[in-house]
């Protein structure tokens, strides 16, 4: 750490970083004084020694001879008033051996000597005697020059050019608070945190900041976007690297909570990655997201995941963290500094950080937004926390071009899309309308929703932010899309995925009825689906069998019977092109349970299923592959038959005690985790076919590894828990009346704006 950025701090965190700095330097403890403005105290202690006062001056921009004329002008007079013992003057101003003595003179004999002068060489100096110190204060260790050279300018830590221009303006307003210090801890001691809350409360900040955290530290940071299959391809074992997945769940339950098999995929990269040191992942997702998730996916409940849980509440952001939340957005905007300095008024502010519905992002966006468009912004930023969706609702019923309009409609339907899925999508609509749907209004239509409600990269187009995806679903929802034209106008599988999946929310009543009413569309679009899903399989992921699935649960959803015609005629028997087996089994039990299937059709599909099963699970046995066989073994209970087959157990306990030899032959020495449960697996078979005895000295040699394993990680879960338990033990409330004359006194700075 070579040097530091002062500038980059705010005036209050200058003078918390002071008060702390000269607290050491002095050894004794200085309070932040909150101040009449006419008293001239930034930091004070008294004591049997008299008073000392440090007076902090955050001018980065200001020269020596403008300090020095402030500071005689403005301050003097104060300090002849208070006639401390000591005055020591703290400022992000250089100062050279005149000016220090010219200051020295003119405040005699408060201020002793020279030595009671810090310009920022000196400051600077200080710190860097101090690293503990630079690092309780996030933004402090985070305006270090080499911090800031490794996070902002170095492609070899920096792998995403999203986050490139995310974390400057974030650094500028980010403020710690406790639900950050949580997840930092959480990340400190598991190497992997999963942020969770509310829209806007703040999780992709923590998220970046916790990234630019361990890129201080020489880690890679990698954004993955689109499958946790992502960090398996990034992956380099000799490389400090942090993955961070944001929104991993997806953003409003529009997508699949997740995709494919990425629930057992994920467990075992979180796994990896808190075995491995020198890796890192951080995952952000909203709150109730989470929650429907876990109750979809039983994975996600295991402890790997849920001890590694941190969520972000609104109980996090304090008056204090609100004031400076504020304060930081206002302060590093391009307002004009007239509507800077309105803010530092309390009767602005105040009902802003006391609001119920108080959130950084409905202020970023109507800072951003407001700037632009050159209207009252105090006025504004009160009517959006009334009515959050009103900051969207304006812009997009009565400011957009209908192209732009019809544009936000289509990429609701893809969440991002590639520029070209998106034109053509877009063209199709606007065709099905009779509107003009050519390259230049396309192109214009883009330029003008282009840094204000989308963002387009590396030929990708997505939402700016969540809320006005979600402003958009709203739009949908209550009728103001041409919902026909926007289904016939779907040129990718997933776009109709994501309408069916708005529609089953509890508030997407309005998109199941268009929906409904057009399901002879949706029908039509579905055919047309087939080719995409065969031509994108994944043999373990996804097969034309998850796909039907879909299928009979949108035909029930629409009570269609075109499509439930669909699924039957693809299912008049499991051929290969439906596998794996375990999408089958799903499948048959699906239309098993459905109305809208006939029970011959579903009985004659199950035991056709059956039969397959029980085919492979004896070749399976044969040949020694025990996993397999004991794969196929439940797949084949979990699919009730009427018909009786030739009895497998006997093959399936042989291939499971010539697997326990084996194992039980290996070397000694300490199992890796991910094999634990496939040694439970295998012990409590042969247990329940009371085969133990069979090979009891190896038997007991695997039961006593799978003992150890499931000792040892138990264990480290509970250090783990007790540790972050003890951490983040309950606290007292902040005092009221302090925070509220700290965010005063920092409100009040807005005033100096030029």
């Amino acid at each position: 750490m070579d040097s530091f950025e002062l500038g980059r701090l705010t005036d209050h965190d200058f003078e918390v970083v002071c008060r702390d700095l000269f607290s050491d330097i002095l050894g004794v403890p200085l309070e932040i004084f909150p101040r009449g403005r006419d008293r001239g105290i930034d930091l004070r202690h008294t004591g049997p020694a008299g008073t000392t006062i440090v007076q902090c001056k955050h001018w980065p921009r200001a020269t020596q001879k403008t300090l020095i004329g402030r500071l005689i002008k403005d301050e003097l007079r104060k300090v002849r008033v208070l006639a401390p013992d000591r005055y020591i003057v703290a400022t992000t101003v250089g100062l050279t051996v005149d000016g220090k003595e010219k200051l020295r003179s003119a405040f005699a004999p408060y201020v002793r000597s020279t030595g009671d002068l810090y310009g920022v060489d000196e400051i600077v100096a200080e710190l860097l005697r101090r690293p503990d110190l630079v690092r309780r204060h996030f933004r402090l260790w985070l305006s270090s020059t080499a911090v800031l050279h490794t996070v902002l300018n170095q492609d070899q830590y920096l792998r995403s050019s999203w986050l490139q221009k995310r974390l400057q303006g974030v650094a500028d307003t980010f403020v710690p608070h406790e639900g950050f210090e949580r997840a930092k801890q959480l990340l400190d001691t598991q190497q992997v945190c999963v942020i969770a809350g509310t829209p806007g409360v703040g999780k992709t900040t923590v998220a970046l900041m916790l990234a630019a955290w361990l890129m201080g530290n020489g880690y890679e940071v990698h954004e993955i976007s689109q499958d946790v299959d992502e960090i398996g391809t990034l992956w380099r074992d000799d490389t400090r690297q942090v993955f961070l997945y944001d929104d991993f769940l997806g953003r409003t339950t529009l997508d699949a909570p997740l995709n494919k098999n990425e629930d057992n995929r994920l467990l075992s990269v979180i796994r990896e990655i808190q075995e491995t040191p020198g890796k890192a992942l951080v995952m952000t997702t909203r709150d109730y997201l989470l929650e429907h998730a876990r109750l979809r996916h039983d994975r996600l409940a295991e402890p790997d995941v849920s001890d590694a849980v941190s969520v972000i509440r609104l109980t996090d952001l304090d008056l204090r963290v609100r004031g400076q939340i504020l304060y930081n957005h206002v302060h590093h905007s391009s307002l004009p500094p007239g509507d800077k300095r309105r803010f530092a008024d309390p009767a602005v502010w105040r009902p802003v950080v006391q609001h119920r519905n108080f959130n950084p992002r409905l202020v970023e966006e109507t800072l951003r937004l407001s700037a632009r468009r050159g209207q009252d912004v105090a006025a504004a930023m009160l009517e959006n926390l009334d009515d959050p969706r009103r900051v969207w609702e304006r812009i997009v019923e009565n400011e957009l071009t209908d192209e732009a309009v019809h544009m936000l409609e289509v990429l609701f339907t893809f969440r991002s899309a590639p520029l070209d899925d998106l034109e053509e999508s877009w063209h199709w609509y606007r065709k099905e309308m009779d509107q003009a749907a050519d390259g230049r209004t396309f192109r214009r239509a883009l330029q003008l929703l282009d840094g204000t409600m989308v963002s387009v990269e590396q030929g990708r187009v997505a939402f700016h932010n969540p809320s006005i995806e979600d402003y958009v679903r709203f739009h949908l929802n209550v009728g103001r899309a041409h919902f026909l034209e926007l289904i016939r106008a779907i040129v990718q599988g997933e776009q109709l995925r994501r309408l069916v999946a708005a529609g089953r929310l509890a508030d997407g009543a309005g998109i199941l009825a268009g929906l409904r009413e057009h399901e002879l569309a949706v029908a039509a679009a579905v055919r047309e689906m087939e080719e995409d899903v065969g031509s994108g399989l994944f043999d373990e992921d996804e097969s034309l069998s998850t796909h039907l699935k879909w299928v009979l649960e949108t035909a029930e959803l629409l009570d269609s019977a075109s499509l439930a015609a669909y699924v039957m005629q693809e299912t008049l028997s499991p051929s290969s092109h439906l596998q794996p087996i375990s999408h089958l089994v799903s499948l048959a039990n699906s239309l098993d349970v459905s109305p809208l299937v006939p029970q011959e059709h579903a009985e004659r599909f199950r035991e056709e299923v059956a039969d397959m099963i029980h085919a492979e699970l004896l070749e399976s046995a044969e040949v020694g592959d025990w996993y397999r066989s004991s794969t196929l073994y439940d797949q084949l209970h979990s699919i009730p038959s009427a018909l009786v087959r030739e009895p497998v157990t006997q093959d399936l306990v042989r291939c499971a005690l010539q697997e326990l030899r084996r194992l039980a032959a290996e070397p000694e020495r300490e199992p890796r985790v991910e094999n634990l449960e496939l040694m439970e697996e295998l012990v409590d078979f042969l247990w329940e076919q009371g085969a133990e005895d069979e090979l009891p000295e190896e038997f007991a040699t695997v039961q006593d590894r799978a003992e150890r394993v499931r000792a040892a990680r138990e264990a480290e879960r509970n250090e783990r828990l007790r540790q972050h338990q003890a951490q983040w033990a309950p606290v007292e409330h902040s005092d009221t009346a302090r925070d509220r004359a700290l965010v005063t006194e920092l409100m009040r700075k807005l005033d100096d704006t030029r």
